[in-house]
């Protein structure tokens, strides 16, 4: 076996299955692969270095926001050594510091922690959508991940692929590749897996060979790996890959800058309270600390770590409803989408196809049967046909033929390993006693042209004796004007009318109408001249093998509509989302299903390909809305649909979906590209936003209720953060102006925001999506965090806390108090309110305008256990003797105090509820 690098494109390919013991048949043995994976490592590339974990807990620290916090305790430093004889700077004169410090060290650790989860859960999705390929191992053809590929193996390529590793190919039809990923150059390239080239060929210019990371544009191949990993071309420029930097979102980049706002408004505030106290004569250095404790009550410490985790946990269901998000942009994007533009096939449907119906001869015969098992029978006029016309057979015949997929028995019954479409042929041949392998015999292929979608049909040419036979199918309106004969009654072959074409045509109207999907067939037979000369490329062949073909018949397919997309399309309308059905089938049998699917309203419009040719961009702005199905479209219709609903006028938030690789140009240019995880090709996937794990409409419209609840529940955080801080900052700026008011000092503020406040705001980052949640219209793209409302709301709920706190300040004093026992009292119940008060808030920013008691207080069971721990934290922070001190909470609680504690901190709740019932009030008026 060869343990060296050779020129592969200089040999030939029995030679470079000799050197990897291979079998251009069978392939390598499972057992052989193991071993080699042993020996040579998976198929992987060299993945960027990820920072040590010391570097991550460092880089906690590096944000404004610490900098803040480390700059207040610096300046606790400052003071305490300025009112501080050098004898009299015992450790217990730096607790703020310390406890400030130990706090900033405390939440540099939990954010490191969350980082950390954050980063395994976006490796696990990762890994959910790693690329896969199809491999000949012993003969079966098996579908495993890429990493699994050794030297030696046998890999099957077709349209859309990824190719997974360095490929010596050792055979293709019409085969062409796009070599971007190496080259940059989008144009394709030709492949011949039958040329053995010159040693000192350029890599430009390897045309028996494929490259790991390129994409198949068209045909078909299959290649030996003779390189894996790091070895491959790829491999070799890997470490440009490793230096490149992941960009921020731009919800990330938005959150960031929200932050900064408020610190830098927080940090305009202290100077401007330092320089009033400092002209009304204060002195400077309980002035600075004022300063910093108002600063610090002000800024949301906490929302960067339960951002990232409320963001990576969302992402995590999102993938248990089988949407797997690539991009982190496409959570906030998701919130915002107005249109989703879907595949019909496979995506509203459920891409099971079954023959129901024949035409041929002038004549429609019913197909009885369902799935790819059991048996089938032909009626006509509800008699079953003891024996099939000839026109009939060679129509069956020719569906077996024409045709790459393959028929499988497993324990849940018959499926299908390739395309549904060709599966519903095969399957129809077998049931109906015409299998093909009785079919082709002896002959053996001699030439074959892949569908694809510019062409719409594919041929295959079978050999036999000195005979070659084309056998062709494709849309009606590409086969049929190549078609200059057809086979009448009896099998006779005659040439082809008028007539026979209106018959035609109004057939394939007739079962589109039935919402069925119609395909021709038809075929030809000659010498060898019918194939051409092999110095021409498969394409060209292919389509001299297409002239003059011989009509057989029509075939419709029936494709059931998923049962789970009607509900999922009504739940679009609620939530403001317009659904719109692109697919190549035929208009009439669009609109079928889509009135099946209650799509279809009154006034929607049905647009076909050519229609759109002949419709310039400008008027296809003004009418786009009003269409509802786009049939018999290509991937360049998508692009131009796309845009006509992206660009202004309209500007409009566009998803659409697309699963082959013409269809990745819409993709990326929508605002959220979808593809599919099951039958889309890689091509399509790698210019996606989020992936579809099971193809169907209605994980999208999931996608679509967990994005918009992933940005309510962001939302949440910092509406409760920023209230309740904003509690804090009034209450610090308020008792600055009076003796008798003790502040707060930063450690408490610093203790409320972080470790009271925290648990909280994140059990608000996981609250499940309200119930009214998709019936509300999409939200304007780069709509404000916060609206003017919201800040109003802020603004009135922490001056409802700050108002409990600084009562509390004003009350007279039990008899009997000192005045200093009576501000130790004072300023423990303001800490206390101000930290309970909060708690029993979290429970308000559940809902704008939905009462917590409808909701139910258990119906987030996270946030109840985070209240009561964050509760038990605090108590235990003024009661234990221990800690007393450093909280300044040197107090021995009484039944009055307690009961104006709970009273004060509960407030929020009767007094939200009531604005929110005025607002329902008004709302129903």
């Amino acid at each position: 076996m060869a343990e060296t690098e050779r020129v592969w494109h200089a040999m030939p390919v029995a030679e470079v299955l000799k050197e990897w013991e291979s079998d251009a048949d069978r392939g390598l043995s499972p057992e052989a692969a193991t071993e080699r994976r042993l020996r040579v490592g998976l198929n992987q590339l060299p993945e960027p270095p990820k920072p040590s974990w010391i570097k991550q807990l460092l880089a906690q620290f590096v944000n404004p926001l610490v900098g803040t916090l480390l700059a207040a305790a610096a300046i606790g430093v400052g003071v305490a050594l300025y009112e501080n004889p050098p004898g009299q700077r015992g450790i217990a004169k730096f607790s703020d510091v310390i406890a400030i410090l130990l706090i900033v060290i405390v939440n540099a650790i939990i954010g490191f922690v969350q980082e950390r989860k954050a980063e395994k859960a976006l490796d696990a999705l990762h890994a959910m959508s790693a690329p896969r390929c199809r491999v000949i191992r012993s003969g079966v053809l098996m579908t495993i991940d890429s990493v699994q590929l050794v030297p030696g193996d046998l890999v099957d390529l077709a349209e859309g692929d990824q190719i997974p590793a360095d490929l010596r190919l050792i055979s293709t039809s019409a085969f062409e590749t796009i070599e971007g990923a190496l080259t940059g150059e989008s144009t394709t390239v030709a492949k011949d897996a039958r040329k053995v080239l010159d040693e000192s060929t350029p890599d430009a210019d390897l045309v028996n060979m494929s490259f790991m990371g390129t994409n198949v544009a068209r045909g078909s191949a299959r290649g030996i790996v003779v390189a894996t990993g790091a070895k491959t071309r790829l491999g070799h420029i890997g470490d440009m890959l490793s230096k490149s930097e992941k960009p921020k979102s731009p919800l990330e980049e938005r959150l960031e800058d929200f932050g900064n706002k408020i610190l830098y408004l927080c940090l305009g505030i202290s100077a401007a309270l330092f320089v009033v106290g400092i002209v009304q004569g204060g002195k400077w250095h309980l002035l600075l600390l004022t300063a910093v404790s108002v600063a610090v009550a002000a800024i949301p410490e906490g929302l960067p770590a339960i951002t990232t985790i409320t963001l990576a946990l969302g992402m995590q269901r999102m993938a248990k409803h089988k949407a797997i998000v690539r991009k982190l942009a496409a959570v906030e994007t998701l919130g915002c989408v107005r249109v989703v533009c879907s595949d019909k096939t496979g995506t509203l449907t459920m891409n099971e196809m079954t023959v129901r119906a024949l035409f041929a001869d002038g004549i429609e015969y019913e197909v009885t049967g369902e799935g790819y098992g059991g048996k089938s029978e032909i009626k006509l006029d509800g008699k079953v046909l003891e024996d099939v016309p000839e026109c009939v057979r060679r129509t069956i015949e020719i569906g077996a033929v024409a045709n790459t997929a393959m028929l499988e028995l497993t324990q849940s019954g018959v499926k299908v390993a390739g395309d549904p479409t060709e599966g519903a042929l095969l399957a129809l041949g077998q049931k109906l006693g015409y299998p093909r392998d009785s079919i082709v015999e002896a002959a053996r292929t001699a030439l074959l042209v892949p569908f694809t979608s510019e062409r719409a049909r594919m041929t295959m040419v079978l050999h036999k004796g000195d005979r070659y036979i084309a056998h062709s199918k494709g849309a009606v309106e590409r086969l049929l004007p190549l078609c200059t004969r057809i086979r009448g009654e009896g099998g006779t072959i005659r040439p082809i009318t008028d007539e026979d074409r209106k018959l035609i045509d109004e057939a394939t109207s007739r079962l589109s109408e039935k919402a069925l999907r119609v395909l021709a067939l038809a075929e030809r037979e000659g010498g060898e001249e019918l194939v051409g000369s092999h110095d021409q490329s498969d394409l060209e062949r292919g389509e001299r093998a297409e002239q003059e073909l011989v009509f057989a018949g029509l075939v419709g397919m029936k494709d059931p509509p998923r049962p789970e997309v009607k509900t999922a399309i009504a739940e679009c309308k609620h939530a403001g989302v317009r659904a719109v059905m692109i697919t190549g089938d035929h208009r009439a049998t669009a609109v079928a299903i889509a009135k099946e699917l209650d799509l279809w309203e009154q006034g929607d419009l049905a647009m076909t390909g050519a229609e759109l040719d002949d419709t310039s961009d400008q008027k296809l702005q003004s009418i786009v809305h009003k269409v509802r199905v786009f049939a018999r479209v290509s991937p360049e219709h998508k692009l131009r649909i796309v845009r006509a609903l992206v660009h202004p006028p309209n500007s409009e938030v566009v998803a659409m979906t697309g699963d082959g690789v013409n269809d990745a140009p819409a993709i990326r240019e929508s605002s959220i590209g979808i593809s599919m995880g099951k039958n889309g090709t890689d091509v399509a996937r790698q210019a996606s936003d989020l992936v579809l794990a099971d193809d169907n409409f209605a994980t999208i419209v999931e996608a679509i209720r967990e994005g918009r609840a992933i940005f309510s529940n962001i939302k949440k955080s910092i509406f409760f953060l920023l209230s309740s801080n904003a509690g804090l900052c009034i209450t610090v700026f308020v008792t600055s102006f009076f003796k008798d008011m003790p502040p707060l000092t930063p450690l408490q503020i610093l203790w409320i925001n972080l470790v009271t406040n925290g648990l909280p705001a994140l059990a608000l980052g996981v609250d499940p999506p309200e119930q009214g949640q998709m019936s509300k219209p999409p939200r304007p793209p780069g709509e404000a965090f916060l609206t003017r409302k919201d800040w109003w709301s802020i603004l009135w709920i922490g001056s409802i806390m700050a108002g409990s706190a600084v009562a509390v300040y004003m009350m007279p004093w039990w008899p009997g108090a000192t005045a200093a026992e009576a501000a130790n009292s004072k300023l423990t119940m303001v800490f206390t309110i101000l930290a309970l008060g909060p708690l029993v808030h979290s429970f308000n920013c559940r809902s704008e305008d939905e009462s917590i008691f409808k909701l139910g207080f258990t119906s987030n069971r996270l946030l109840v256990l985070a209240v009561i721990a964050s509760a038990t934290v605090h108590m235990v922070s003024i009661l234990v003797p221990a800690l007393q001190p450093v909280f300044r909470a040197n107090h021995v609680w009484e039944g009055r105090e307690i009961g104006m504690v709970l009273a004060m901190s509960l407030l929020p709740l009767p007094l939200v509820e009531g604005y929110k019932a005025v607002v329902r009030a008004r709302k129903k008026k």
